[in-house]
């Protein structure tokens, strides 16, 4: 991706147009994208996509983690902070486990369902035949 070929007319010399590899606002995805970067404050950079600008994400307060980032770097420079993309993987694995367990028929969720269809069916025949005399 050469983001320097990018016509760069509002943008100052602090302010240009860089590559950016980042994590999502949701944290369970990375994007590359060509963005004016800019100084993050103690989280870690993500990429809007419905405000199309690199931002931080204050769901992950890097300055926490272990290693920490530091209180203030150049977003451009994100990729050095790698325990931001851990929270990707993290969340990419929560949500395979989640869609495989929903499909899977005999899921926990399923089995109490199961287990508590027939008793809340007698109780609202009970509750319908006391109403209706």
């Amino acid at each position: 991706m050469n983001c320097e070929s990018i016509e760069q007319r509002c943008s100052d010399e602090q302010h240009r147009f860089q590559y950016h590899c980042v994590i999502n606002a949701w944290r369970n995805a990375t994007l590359e994208v060509c963005a004016l970067n800019r100084t993050i404050i103690g989280y870690c950079t993500e990429y809007s996509i419905n405000g199309t600008v690199i931002q931080d994400n204050y769901g992950a307060d890097c300055t926490k983690f272990n290693p920490p980032c530091p209180t203030s770097y150049n977003s451009a420079e994100a990729y050095k902070y790698q325990t931001c993309y851990d929270l990707v993987k993290r969340n990419r694995n929560v949500v395979e486990y989640t869609v495989k367990d929903s499909k899977h028929h005999n899921s926990a969720s399923e089995r109490l369902c199961d287990k508590l269809a027939l008793p809340i069916l007698t109780i609202f025949l009970v509750i319908r035949a006391h109403i209706l005399q």
